[in-house]
C-alpha cells in the first residue's frame, strides 16, 4: 500500500473510529435503560391494577358486611323470598357497589338474586341457585365471578344465612383498570378461555399462564408481562398484563452520517498526502503514535513551508484531541453519575424521602452547587419547611407563606436566579439561607406548587448563568412528576387502609395486624389483648335523628377512643357501629383498664349532633359495651 493511501486511512482512522464505538456503547446503554423502563412502567400498571381490583373487591365486600350487619339479618331469620327480593330491589348503592348480590339462608338455599349480564364476549353465564349455593357454602368457583361471602349470625351465634357480593372479571372490570397506555395490553382468563382483553390488539392471547411469570407468549413473540391470579379454585381468574418493548435505538440514521464523514476525511487525506515529500515518513511516525494514544507528542516544525503548516496542524490536532478527550472523560463520568442517580430514584421510586434526595443530589452535582435544599409545604399549606437540605449546616427555621425568596417563589410559580433577578421578589428573612448566588425553582404537581428547589453557590465570582436557571427549571419539572406520582402512591395506600369518614384503620388493615402481633407475642412470650366496642342502642340514633347525625356520632366516638388509647395501640372501625382496640403488651388487667377508660370517654359528656339533630335534641348522650379478651389466657 503507498503511502498516500496509508495516510488517507489513517486520518479515517483516528476520525471515524471513536466516534463509531462512541455510537455503539451509546446505542447499548439506551437499549438496557428502555428494557428497565418498560419494566418499571409494567410493574407500576400491575400494582395499579391490583389495589383497582382490590378496590372492587373491597366495595362489594363492605356491601356483602353492610347488608349481613344491618337489614339481612331478619329478613334471613324470617327466610321470606320476597322479603329478601324488596330488600335488594329497594337498598341503594346496590348497583355501583357490586355486580352480583344474593341472598342465602341457614340451609343455603338463595333467597333472592340480584346479578347483572356480564360484559358481551366474555363467555360467562349468570350462575343459578346450585351454583351460588355451592360457591357460598363449599367454596366453590364461579368462572369469571370474584365473590365475597359473609355469614350472617343472630342472637347467641345462631346461624341465620348468608350474603354474597361480587364483581364480574369481564372487559367493563378491565376498562376500569389503569392499565401500561400506548403499547400495552391487558387480558381476564380463567382456566383455558380468555374473558377479556383490553389495550393493544394482540393475537393468540395465552390461557393457563405460569404464576409469577416475567415473560408472556403473545402472538407469537416474547413480551415483557406480569401473571397475578385474582381468585384461587381450581379454576383461578387471573390477570395478564403484557408491554409492547419501545424497541432498540436504531443505529443506522446515526451511522449514515459517519458515510459524510468517511468521505470527507479521505478526500481532505489524499489532497494532503500529494504534497508530502520525503519528511512524510517522520510525521507519519508522529501521527502514528498521536493514534496510538500518545497525545502529548509534537511535529518539530522544520522544513518547507507545507511541512511547517503540516507540522503545526498536526501539533494542533494533538492537542485538540487531547482537550476533547478530556471533555469526554468528563462527559462520561458525569452520564455514568446522572444514569446512576436516575437508576437510585427509580429503584427508590416508592420511598419519598430518597426520591427527594436524590433530586436534591443530582441538581447540585449537575450545576456544582454549594448547597441545595427542598422546601414543601406543611399539610396545612400556610408554610413552608425544609425537606431535604445538603451543606446548610444547622437547622433552617419554617417560612410562611410568601415570606422571603423561597415563599415569593411558591407563591407567584416564578423561578428566579439572584442576584440577576434581584428586582422581582424580596430579600431573604432571617432564617432564610442566603448566598451570592441563587437559583430558585418552583416544584408544580397538578396545577398548583408542591414546593421550592433551591440551589447556591458561595464563592461570589462562580455565578449562575441563564443556561443553569433553564437546566434546573427543566430538571424540576421532570422531577415533580416523580415527587408527584409518589405522593399519590403513598395516599392511595393510605386510603386503602384508612375508613374515609372516622379516619381510623379499616377492617382490612386490621386482620393482617392482629396476624403481625399475635405472631410476635407467641414468638417472644408476650401478652396482648383485644376489645371489641358496640355502641348501645346506636340504630334508634339513626332512626330518630338520620344517618347524617349518626355519622357525625361515629366520628366524635372515634376521636374519643384515639384518645384514650396509647400510640401503639391499633385502633379500628369493626363495621357499623362496632370498634376493635389491639393492646400489644397489655395483660387483662390493663385492657379492663383500658376498657374502662374507653367507656367513661364514650360516655363523659353529650355528644352534638349538628344540623341533622331534631328541635329540642342537639345534644346526645351515648354509651358503650365493652368486650375484653387476652391472649394467652383466652385464646
Amino acid at each position: 500500500m503507498g503511502l498516500r493511501a496509508r495516510l488517507v486511512l489513517l486520518f479515517i482512522v483516528i476520525t471515524v473510529v471513536p466516534l463509531t464505538v462512541a455510537i455503539f456503547v451509546l446505542q447499548l446503554q439506551l437499549g438496557a435503560l428502555l428494557r428497565g423502563l418498560d419494566r418499571t412502567e409494567l410493574d407500576a400498571a400491575r400494582d395499579a391494577a391490583l389495589l383497582a381490583v382490590d378496590a372492587a373487591r373491597a366495595r362489594a365486600g363492605d356491601l356483602a358486611s353492610d347488608l349481613g350487619a344491618g337489614p339481612a339479618g331478619p329478613v334471613l331469620d324470617e327466610g321470606s323470598a320476597a322479603r329478601a327480593r324488596r330488600l335488594l330491589d329497594r337498598r341503594p348503592g346496590v348497583p355501583g357497589r357490586a355486580d352480583a348480590v344474593a341472598l342465602l339462608d341457614a340451609d343455603a338455599r338463595v333467597l333472592a338474586s340480584r346479578i347483572d349480564e356480564p360484559a358481551p364476549g366474555a363467555g360467562l353465564a349468570v350462575p343459578d341457585d346450585a351454583a351460588l349455593a355451592a360457591a357460598v357454602t363449599g367454596g366453590a368457583p364461579v368462572p369469571g365471578l370474584l365473590l365475597e361471602v359473609r355469614e350472617v349470625r343472630g342472637p347467641r351465634g345462631r346461624r341465620l344465612g348468608w350474603v354474597a357480593a361480587g364483581t364480574w372479571a369481564d372487559a367493563d372490570l378491565l376498562a376500569r383498570l389503569p392499565l401500561t397506555g400506548d403499547g400495552g395490553g391487558a387480558a381476564l382468563v380463567t382456566g383455558r378461555r380468555v374473558l377479556a382483553v383490553e389495550g393493544a390488539a394482540v393475537a393468540d392471547v395465552p390461557t393457563d399462564p405460569r404464576a409469577g411469570a416475567d415473560t408472556l407468549q403473545v402472538g407469537g413473540r416474547q413480551l415483557p408481562a406480569a401473571v397475578v391470579p385474582l381468585a384461587g379454585g381450581p379454576a383461578p381468574t387471573t390477570l395478564l398484563l403484557w408491554r409492547e418493548p419501545d424497541g432498540q435505538p436504531s443505529g443506522g440514521t446515526l451511522l449514515g452520517l459517519l458515510l459524510p464523514a468517511v468521505l470527507v476525511a479521505a478526500i481532505a487525506g489524499w489532497v494532503l498526502a500529494g504534497a508530502v515529500v520525503a519528511p512524510v515518513r517522520r510525521a507519519a511516525d508522529v501521527a502514528r503514535g498521536v493514534a496510538g494514544g500518545d497525545l502529548g507528542r509534537r511535529l518539530e516544525p522544520r522544513g518547507g513551508r507545507e511541512m511547517r503548516d503540516l507540522a503545526v496542524a498536526l501539533n494542533a490536532m494533538s492537542a485538540d484531541l487531547d482537550a476533547r478527550l478530556s471533555e469526554l472523560q468528563e462527559s462520561r463520568d458525569e452520564l455514568r453519575q446522572s444514569l446512576t442517580r436516575l437508576g437510585q430514584t427509580l429503584s427508590s421510586s416508592l420511598d419519598l424521602d430518597r426520591t427527594l434526595a436524590v433530586v436534591v443530589e443530582t441538581a447540585m452535582t449537575a450545576l456544582d452547587a454549594d448547597r441545595g435544599l427542598l422546601w414543601l409545604f406543611t399539610p396545612e399549606r400556610d408554610a413552608l419547611y425544609v425537606k431535604v437540605g445538603r451543606g446548610v449546616g444547622e437547622e433552617v427555621e419554617r417560612l410562611g407563606h410568601g415570606e422571603g425568596v423561597t415563599g415569593w417563589v411558591a407563591l407567584s410559580g416564578t423561578a428566579l436566579r439572584l442576584p440577576a433577578d434581584a428586582d422581582q421578589a424580596p430579600p431573604a428573612v432571617a432564617g432564610e439561607p442566603a448566598a451570592p448566588h441563587q437559583l430558585a425553582v418552583p416544584m408544580v404537581g397538578r396545577g398548583q406548587v408542591l414546593g421550592v428547589l433551591t440551589l447556591q453557590r458561595v464563592d461570589p465570582a462562580r455565578a449562575f448563568e441563564q443556561d443553569d436557571l433553564d437546566t434546573v427549571r427543566s430538571f424540576a419539572a421532570q422531577a415533580s412528576v416523580a415527587i408527584e406520582y409518589v405522593m399519590l402512591l403513598q395516599e392511595a395506600r393510605r386510603l386503602s387502609v384508612t375508613d374515609p369518614m372516622t379516619g381510623l384503620w379499616n377492617f382490612r388493615y386490621f386482620p393482617m395486624q392482629a396476624d403481625r402481633e399475635l405472631q410476635s407475642a407467641a414468638r417472644f412470650a408476650r401478652t396482648v389483648s383485644l376489645l371489641v366496642i358496640d355502641l348501645d342502642h346506636f340504630k334508634a340514633v339513626n332512626d330518630r335523628y338520620g344517618h347524617q347525625a349518626g355519622d357525625a356520632v361515629l366520628v366524635e366516638v372515634a376521636r374519643r377512643i384515639q384518645g384514650a388509647t396509647r400510640v401503639p395501640d391499633v385502633v379500628a372501625r369493626y363495621g357499623g357501629e362496632e370498634f376493635v382496640v389491639l393492646l400489644p403488651g397489655t395483660d387483662i388487667d390493663g385492657a379492663r383498664a383500658t376498657a374502662e377508660r374507653i367507656r367513661a370517654a364514650i360516655a363523659e359528656r353529650p355528644v352534638p349532633l349538628g344540623a341533622g339533630a331534631e328541635a329540642g335534641a342537639e345534644l346526645l348522650t351515648v354509651t358503650a359495651s365493652i368486650g375484653v379478651a387476652n391472649h394467652p389466657s383466652h385464646a
